[in-house]
């Protein structure tokens, strides 16, 4: 299943060469997987639920009423890119692009991971996953969690699930690989992660007796899609590099069921492409 060296064709892509950079302080309660990833999050075993926020300067957000997704921007003067910025994420996928050569090699490593409940989201952490290299730049995989249902759409067609690849590089930019999964057939890779799912928040517990390999928790085709986007969750920090597959897993309703019981709805509704270029990147 592994195919650790793709090459692809792709279209002009400046996200590719800008050499993008997260910026901003997350903010907020509640667990923001991809701020952790950038390292501005809080000490503590919860790193600041993921966000950075600093103690006794909270901003509560959620994804439902009054601090649900319509809000964020408003929570607080740290979340004005969830209502004003030009590159928000997640966006409903489609189009192709003129095609040009980028290197992308898939470099990852079986290694002993923990897994945390973060409240709005499971995250599972590799001790030492490897990475990606692409343009002969080294993005280390840091963690990734899921979303239900999919943040984002192909063509108008939303998943069940949405894993989130979350990689940094040496600069701190930040380089997201989204994995979607149909109901379907259960899948068997997912199978001894779902066994250990937390049932509460609470601090990373390492799971025993696994090594975790993201490689096989990804399509084996080559085909992905590609933006520059943002953060799902407060503070919606921008200049993410968005890699999401074009094909989709499969995952049981039973598989499905035990990750919304622990975490409810956590997708962002759809953002506005605002003129972005979406690239088709196709493995030769």
């Amino acid at each position: 299943m592994r195919r650790p060296v793709l090459l692809f064709t792709v279209a002009a892509f400046a996200l590719m060469s800008a050499g993008l950079s997260s910026c901003g302080k997350p903010k907020a309660e509640h667990g923001d997987p991809h701020a952790e990833a950038a390292g501005e999050h809080g000490g503590g075993d919860h790193g600041g639920d993921g966000h950075g926020a600093a103690k006794g300067d909270v901003t509560h957000w959620s994804y439902e009423g009054d601090d649900g997704p319509a809000h964020w921007g408003d929570l607080s003067t740290e979340n004005k890119a969830c209502k004003t910025g030009p590159r928000q994420s997640p966006i409903n996928l489609t189009g192709v692009a003129a095609p040009k050569s980028v290197n992308l090699t898939l470099d990852y490593t079986s290694s002993p991971a923990k897994i945390q409940n973060l409240g709005h989201a499971i995250q599972v952490s590799p001790t030492d996953g490897g990475g990606v290299v692409m343009d002969g730049v080294r993005y280390k995989l840091v963690q990734f969690h899921f979303h239900t249902p999919s943040e984002h759409t192909i063509d108008g067609h939303r998943a069940a699930i949405e894993t989130h690849f979350v990689h940094k590089n040496d600069k701190g930019d930040l380089l997201v690989i989204g994995v979607l999964s149909d109901v379907g057939v259960a899948d068997p890779m997912l199978a001894p992660i779902w066994t250990w799912l937390p049932t509460d928040p609470g601090p990373a517990a390492l799971i025993p007796d696994l090594l975790v390999n993201a490689r096989d928790l990804m399509p084996a085709t080559e085909e992905f899609y590609a933006y520059s986007g943002s953060l799902t969750t407060p503070p919606c920090t921008e200049k993410v590099t968005w890699l999401v597959y074009a094909s989709p897993l499969s995952i049981s309703p039973e598989q499905v069921d035990a990750y919304q019981r622990l975490t409810g709805p956590n997708a962002r509704p759809i953002q506005p492409p605002q003129g972005r270029d979406i690239l088709h990147l196709v493995g030769s």
